[in-house]
């Protein structure tokens, strides 16, 4: 089963992928994660410039 496979089942086969997608759920989380990143830059530039 795939760490990012949205669908309940998982994936049917067994066999090796050679390249295999991105979900949906995974490219919202790596996007969640990158949204983070940059607003927790940007809150601690904000407390820098203010001390």
């Amino acid at each position: 089963m795939d760490l990012f496979d949205a669908e309940l089942g998982g994936r049917d086969d067994h066999g090796p992928d050679t390249g295999g997608g991105w979900s949906w759920c995974g490219a919202i989380t790596i996007g969640v994660f990158v949204l983070l990143a940059v607003l927790i830059n940007w809150v601690f530039g904000l407390v820098g410039r203010i001390l």
